[in-house]
């Protein structure tokens, strides 16, 4: 415990600091993290229900899959002439037959293809185990009413149409807005509280270890920084300054290498092929920049214990140092690339908001999934060495899995899971939400990220510590 009494004034930094950055998250990320929208499915429409004349009634069911209800759209037409008279809504409990809320059209408003936005504000708490029920009545008179367009060819959702009091085949052209709470955003304050709280128990337990000669995790990370700290900064400046050895213009080509695959890209893929991508240039070099550094960063860290041979057999230095600073050496080319990507940004007319300081983030995470990823591939290397050429072709598939220059939507539903299971398709939207929307990203991509990089790292470090030992008997 002395240690620890020794260490106060530290610790109270580090846990101001962290609750400063967790302070500033909350207030950049905003709504982004706390209130999940959901819009329900598009209805395309292919006819109309007739006249809502008096007496008509049509009724139809809507899902409800979260608690608060936004707004509703519907959509009408007119004959394209004047009409006269109101169309009433109503909304209410399927079960109950509770009336929510309700409201009247003056139909001489609608125009042709008209939709309305019926919009509740505040937002209406519903069931979200129970439908709700909407109701369309009029009181004008035939030759003078509005209809509403509908899909007669299917229900959506198996939510019932009933016209009249009959149940008809289709889905009204209806489309629902929800919200809800994130689970993360409603409780960040004590997420935040209860990982300050774990992480100093972790502390404590972890000098009540050291003392008795057991070293956790964390306590054998910081004794080998403290001890090799020097060779690690030695090694990443060594290959930072190798790559560029001899070459004239040296440093800058970190800054002019993504500036001109952009061009030629952009070239290519916006004229020739004409591509629509709203900024197409700002989508394209973020794609480039963060992919270049995965298969920069990786391919250098694939060959780490190879190329350090002479070093493991002579001198005895965690091996895990060695592909570790082969992709740290790499980042420092994607931080000097970040350069022209902003100055993009900046010549596209993309406003830059608050939300560019939630950058970091994604970076973090590209970096700990590359570390990861080295310690697989490098342990692959010492024993199979077609390792490097295996390489170069899933990477060549890997980039055309990952939407670089071709936009999201158009690949098929059915191998729609690739976007989902691929982790750079997950880290590279996260940078062009930031870049391009100007907005934090969803809990969801957040715990994309995180889950792809440490668990990434976490399967390659029980890899490599598997078989470390065995190294020097291959190399």
């Amino acid at each position: 415990m002395v240690s620890l009494r020794q260490n106060f004034k530290k610790i109270l930094l580090v846990y101001g600091a962290y609750f400063l950055i967790a302070a500033i998250f909350y207030l950049v990320a905003g709504e982004q993290i706390q209130i999940k929208h959901y819009v329900s499915q598009e209805v395309v429409p292919d006819s109309n229900v007739g006249e809502l004349t008096s007496g008509s009634l049509i009724e139809q069911e809507l899902e409800c899959p979260y608690q608060n209800l936004e707004q509703i759209s519907l959509e009408f037409m007119n004959y394209m002439r004047e009409n006269s008279g109101e169309i009433f809504l109503q909304l209410k409990e399927k079960s109950s037959g509770k009336v929510i809320s309700e409201t009247a059209i003056d139909v001489r408003n609608i125009e042709q293809d008209m939709n309305f936005l019926w919009t509740f504000n505040p937002a209406i708490s519903v069931k979200t185990d129970d439908k709700l029920l909407l109701s369309i009545t009029s009181n004008s008179e035939p030759g003078k009413a509005v209809s509403v367009y509908y899909d007669s060819r299917e229900s959506y959702n198996e939510n019932n149409l009933y016209i009249n009091g009959n149940v008809a085949q289709g889905t009204l052209a209806v489309q629902t807005s929800f919200s809800s709470r994130y689970f993360f955003g409603k409780y960040f304050w004590q997420i935040v509280g209860a990982i300050a709280v774990l992480s100093l128990g972790y502390y404590i337990s972890s000098l009540a270890l050291a003392t008795k000669g057991h070293y956790t995790l964390g306590m054998q990370f910081y004794t080998v920084w403290n001890k090799y700290g020097f060779l690690i900064r030695q090694l990443v400046s060594r290959d930072f300054k190798t790559k560029y050895k001899r070459s004239v213009l040296g440093y800058l080509w970190s800054f002019l290498n993504p500036l001109m695959t952009m061009t030629v890209q952009y070239v290519v893929f916006s004229q020739l092929f004409r591509s629509d991508i709203a900024n197409f240039p700002v989508y394209l070099l973020s794609g480039i920049v963060l992919f270049g550094f995965f298969t920069e960063g990786v391919g250098q860290g694939l060959s780490a214990i190879l190329a350090n041979a002479s070093l493991i057999t002579k001198v005895y230095v965690p091996k895990y140092i060695y592909p570790v600073t082969k992709v740290v050496s790499s980042s420092i080319n994607l931080f000097i690339s970040l350069i022209p990507l902003l100055i993009v940004v900046l010549l596209t007319g993309q406003r830059i908001t608050k939300a560019i300081i939630l950058l970091p983030f994604p970076l973090l995470c590209l970096l700990i999934f590359c570390i990861g990823m080295s310690f697989m591939l490098s342990t692959s290397e010492v024993f199979f060495r077609d390792t490097q050429y295996l390489w170069g072709v899933a990477t060549l598939a890997w980039t055309y899995a990952t939407p670089l220059f071709y936009p999201e939507n158009i690949i098929p539903e059915r191998v729609r899971f690739i976007q989902t299971y691929n982790p750079m398709y997950h880290f590279i939207k996260f940078v062009r939400i930031i870049l391009m929307d100007g907005v934090s990203p969803t809990p969801e991509e957040y715990l994309y990220c995180l889950a792809f990089a440490f668990g990434t790292l976490l399967i390659g470090a029980l890899i490599f510590k598997k078989f470390q030992n065995k190294f020097v008997l291959y190399i």
